[in-house]
């Protein structure tokens, strides 16, 4: 997907992101949650999904698609 006019990549985008690093098909992931915010005046996605019994948790900044922060929950 590409990048609106304001810069953003868009919560398609930031989804293709966290599922590429997780090394998750888009098929396997179940609850998948995407949420535009804000953290420190910074725009980012918040993707949140689970595979299996293991939480997926990311933050990615809209403007660029750098993985801000990730963590890996197995229950």
């Amino acid at each position: 997907q590409a990048q609106t006019s304001s810069g953003d990549i868009g919560s398609d985008r930031a989804k293709a992101i966290a599922f590429e690093h997780a090394g998750v098909k888009s098929s396997d992931a179940a609850r998948v949650r995407v949420e535009r915010d804000y953290d420190d005046g910074v725009v980012i996605y918040e993707v949140e999904f689970y595979v299996g019994r293991t939480e997926y948790d990311y933050e990615i900044a809209a403007a660029s698609g750098k993985i801000l922060d990730f963590d890996i929950d197995r229950d």
